[in-house]
């Protein structure tokens, strides 16, 4: 099974964003609290990330210390809100109902369109992964004695990529993706974790279900036995984030359980990302487990 994704299979993924070409890095811009900050790629030499620790339990999650609060979004085209035609996403909406209870809070989204987990931790490109940022932001929330919590949502991408360009997929090759997500989980949970942010993590949807994965209109070498072998991996993912939730502390938020990516309601017309109201019912879900540590 291929675990490194050739460069030419990102692009011709329906959910990549392009890095123009000449783009040079710019100025970080200022957090404001009234606003989504959404973070400019940055193109750097990709950074060599540690093998994760060993097995190690860390503490419940906790309630955030009092005053604002500096949140940060990662992920893929979900986080960035592909589909939302206010261009908002989930993090702006989120922002706006901690403020009314936590004034002068922030966000920085780094969601990136066709990121993997791969990508999350190591970067794509040239451009840094949202994982080392990350880790940036929440030291500066640190120096400043703000809590900080990350909302983390990956692993689409994963699942795509490996009935898209993974070959014949066989049981073997299911088992090793399943260790493979696992790994990349435990570096991204133990670096949030141990930089002392509060983590919220997203169980992801059978995507196998959702009309652009029926109709075949995106990934088109996918077929009809490998969605089903997707609908059952994608279970095998949910048990590995429940897991890895509850080794590291983390909150969860249950988008499996939810229609969202199934009902015309709620998704854009490309059959694959919310929509303006899916999004809303998407930031409801987050802040109702943020809600658990702002009391």
């Amino acid at each position: 099974m291929k675990r490194v994704y050739i460069l030419t299979a990102l692009f011709l993924s329906a959910c990549l964003q392009e890095i123009p070409a000449g783009w040079t890095p710019q100025p970080t811009a200022e957090v404001l609290s009234t606003e989504v900050v959404t973070a400019t790629p940055q193109i750097v030499p990709t950074p060599i990330l540690p093998s994760p620790t060993p097995y190690v339990e860390y503490p419940p999650a906790s309630t955030l210390p009092a005053g604002p609060i500096t949140m940060i979004a990662i992920g893929d085209s979900l986080t960035q809100g592909d589909g939302d035609e206010t261009g908002r996403g989930y993090p702006a909406r989120v922002l706006d109902m901690v403020n009314t209870i936590r004034p002068n809070s922030s966000i920085t989204n780094f969601g990136q369109s066709g990121w993997n987990s791969d990508a999350l931790i190591n970067g794509d490109q040239g451009v840094l992964g949202q994982l080392e940022r990350t880790i940036a932001e929440v030291q500066i929330a640190n120096e400043q004695g703000r809590g900080s919590v990350v909302f983390m949502w990956i692993g689409s991408n994963d699942l795509w990529y490996l009935y898209e360009y993974g070959g014949d997929v066989t049981d073997d090759a299911e088992a090793l993706d399943i260790q493979h997500f696992s790994t990349n989980l435990d570096v991204i949970l133990t670096s949030l974790r141990g930089s002392g942010a509060q983590v919220i993590i997203a169980l992801l949807d059978d995507q196998s279900r959702r009309p652009v994965a029926l109709q075949g209109e995106a990934f088109t070498s996918i077929t009809v036995d490998e969605l089903n072998r997707m609908s059952v991996q994608v279970q095998r993912y949910n048990e590995v984030i429940t897991k890895k939730a509850d080794q590291y502390g983390a909150l969860i938020v249950d988008f499996y359980s939810t229609d969202i990516f199934t009902n015309p309601a709620t998704l854009y017309d490309d059959g694959n990302h919310p929509n303006q109201a899916g999004y809303d019912l998407i930031a409801q879900k987050w802040y109702e487990a943020l809600s658990l540590i702002l009391e």
